[in-house]
């Protein structure tokens, strides 16, 4: 009798995403269609196979469009072989449905994109008709599905997909009609999409881009009179304003955020707020007043809810520790900055959060040489560059780069070795 070993990745995922075993067969149909031109035949039979371990290895007409639906290569759906993806970036629109009912497939016909190798499939709206709150949702599920891609390989293309998706939703919105809790929805929802197009225009080092789609997230935010995206805003500019060194003006952005939403937020939301205040004081170099916005964010984050919103599912305890090494490295406190680190890589670590677990060892690594524990600093830098290959990210590469010239900077006895490594690995000079 043969034993199969059960796909439990796969299964994880499955509940993660929500999907019934007929909910996944059914979407993979749909993203097939928009990669092969015709519907897949999937079913719910099929994936009984995948998650029972029958099939350690889809064949491409159904593995391809599975990748794009997680986002992921079949590697990491916990499949044997590896996966192979295209590079480059690609839409890919079907033709339009001759129905626009809401049993439609033009409901369920999705863009299907090709960042960094891997395929991803976000789901579309009509371009004709009326729209519900399912197709809000759908909206909402888009911009969870980019923070996925996101948090497992970040991607300078993120951006610009998102840019798409939102022009593609401004356009249903004009050609279709709707009622007053669907249109409070929608902007909400658009809200939610320009600010995670703003996060990725700064993670990519684009400023201005990130700016000019939060000044378009806020603006959707007010219109939904959505406070708390309204504060979700607020807290990314406060945050790329520490990193431009604009401490006064990161201090007050937080604080409108803390006010605006004052009997509204729960402990997370708070923690990180006071995490953002306490970087514009460092930067600053108002060590007392930083000190006391964190032992404020340490205390608001015992007060974590029952069920936290989705997007701060990347803030947990090591979010503060983080903050905590990056404002006690601008206050000159090398050694305490070097505790934090250590204490916020291990939390990553013990997540799926590949491009935060670079930061952490780039984090660990310019503390370290700022302690003058170079030869730790080197094995550090070592670590990130085994992620490298994994993680697209040019602001965290830029850390990166900074730590080897730092090092070389120091002169330690492995750097012009780590040097090498880095220049053919990250393909920086």
């Amino acid at each position: 009798m043969t034993h199969h070993q059960p796909n439990f990745t796969l299964r994880l995922l499955m509940g993660e995403y929500g999907f019934t075993r007929e909910g996944l067969a059914e979407e993979v149909n749909d993203t097939a269609e928009e990669i092969f031109g015709e519907p897949g035949r999937c079913s719910a039979r099929l994936v009984g196979h995948w998650l029972s371990g029958r099939i350690t290895w889809p064949r491409d007409r159904s593995r391809m469009p599975l990748e794009a639906v997680f986002g992921r290569p079949a590697g990491e759906l916990g499949f044997k072989a590896p996966a192979v993806g295209a590079p480059g970036v690609t839409v890919r629109r079907s033709k339009q449905a001759s129905s626009n009912s809401p049993d439609s497939p033009v409901h369920r016909r999705k863009f299907v994109l090709s960042l960094t190798g891997t395929l991803l499939a976000l789901p579309t709206l009509p371009e004709a008709g009326r729209l519900g709150l399912a197709d809000v949702e759908r909206v909402r599920s888009a911009a969870v599905r980019l923070h996925q891609f996101d948090d497992l390989h970040g991607g300078a293309e993120l951006s610009k997909a998102a840019a798409h998706y939102i022009d593609h939703v401004e356009s249903a919105a004009r050609r279709c009609t709707y009622g007053d809790r669907v249109q409070t929805g929608l902007y909400s929802a658009l809200g939610e999409v320009a600010t995670s197009a703003g996060w990725f225009a700064f993670d990519d080092g684009q400023q201005r881009t990130a700016r000019h789609w939060w000044d378009s997230g806020l603006r959707y935010a007010l219109l939904a009179n959505d406070k708390r995206l309204q504060a979700r805003i607020w807290s990314s500019m406060s945050h790329q304003a520490s990193v431009l060194g604009h401490g006064g003006e990161a201090v007050a952005i937080a604080r409108v955020a803390l006010a605006e939403t004052r009997g509204r937020r729960d402990g997370q939301l708070s923690a990180l707020l006071h995490t953002r205040v306490a970087r514009g004081h460092a930067v600053q170099g108002q060590s007392g007043r930083c000190a006391r916005s964190m032992l404020r964010a340490e205390q608001e984050f015992e007060r974590l809810p029952d069920q936290p919103q989705r997007w701060l599912s990347f803030f947990n305890a090591g979010e503060i520790s983080s903050t905590a090494a990056l404002c006690l490295i601008d206050l000159g406190q090398p050694s305490k900055a070097v505790d934090a680190a250590l204490d916020a890589l291990a939390v990553v670590q013990s997540t799926p959060l590949r491009r935060n677990e670079l930061a952490a060892h780039v984090r660990l690594g310019r503390s370290l040489v700022a302690a003058g524990e170079l030869e730790a600093a080197v094995a550090s830098g070592e670590k990130a560059l085994d992620l490298v290959p994994k993680v697209s990210s040019p602001r965290i590469s830029a850390g990166l780069r900074q730590l080897r010239d730092d090092l070389l900077d120091r002169s330690p006895v492995r750097a012009a070795e780590f040097s090498e490594r880095y220049k053919a690995v990250a393909t920086c000079p």
